[in-house]
Formats: C-alpha cells, sequence, structure tokens
C-alpha cells in the first residue's frame, strides 16, 4: 500500500500498531525526511527488529553449514586415512611377491 502524503505515511507509524511489513517499509521511504519524531523511533525500532530476525537466519544458515563442512571434513579425513591404509598394504604386498624389486632406490622404475 503506497502512501499519498507524508501525513497518511506518519498514521501509519503512530496510529497503527501492526508490525511493519518490508513493503510497509519500502512503502515509507519516499516520506522519511518528513515523518514525526515518533514516527521515526517507530520505523527504526521497526528496522531494528527486523535487521534482528535477519541476522538470526543467518546465524542458523550458518549453523547448519557448518555441521555439513564438519561432516564433509571428516568424511574426507577417513577417505584419507583409508588410502594410505590401502597404499601400504599394496606396497607390502608387493615386496612380499617380489623381493628383489626395490622402491627405495628408484632404478627399476621407468623414466618419463
Amino acid at each position: 500500500m503506497a502512501f499519498a502524503d507524508s501525513k497518511e505515511a506518519d498514521v501509519r507509524l503512530t496510529g497503527n500498531p501492526a508490525p511493519l511489513t518490508e513493503q510497509d517499509v519500502r512503502d515509507l521511504m519516499p516520506w522519511i525526511r518528513q515523518i514525526s519524531e515518533g514516527g521515526m523511533r517507530r520505523l527504526s525500532a521497526e528496522l531494528a527488529l527486523q535487521n534482528l530476525g535477519a541476522v538470526q537466519k543467518f546465524e542458523r544458515s550458518s549453523s547448519r553449514l557448518t555441521v555439513w563442512l564438519i561432516a564433509l571434513t571428516a568424511a574426507l579425513v577417513l577417505l584419507t586415512i583409508v588410502i594410505a591404509w590401502y597404499t601400504v598394504q599394496l606396497t607390502r604386498h608387493t615386496l612380499r611377491t617380489d623381493p628383489s624389486r626395490s622402491f627405495s632406490t628408484g632404478t627399476d622404475l621407468p623414466y618419463w
């Protein structure tokens, strides 16, 4: 609901105790310099409450993301440990089946 003049905007702020919607705040912006001190206080309080709500919503979202990132990090660490263990097992198996093969000198590895 757009306001026709600053008096109508001021009446919405001082006379109507219903919480302001985002659209109400947008409609009030053109009249910001012409509303009364009481209207300005109400508008500032409403904006502060909306900012607080936005921060709380962001915090909940951030907390969920943090949990997902911790789970992903744990899965990657576990996968890295499994791959390292598997590599050690393959190396031991190779050395057991062919003891003449030496990985420490690098002489039997192809040169690329």
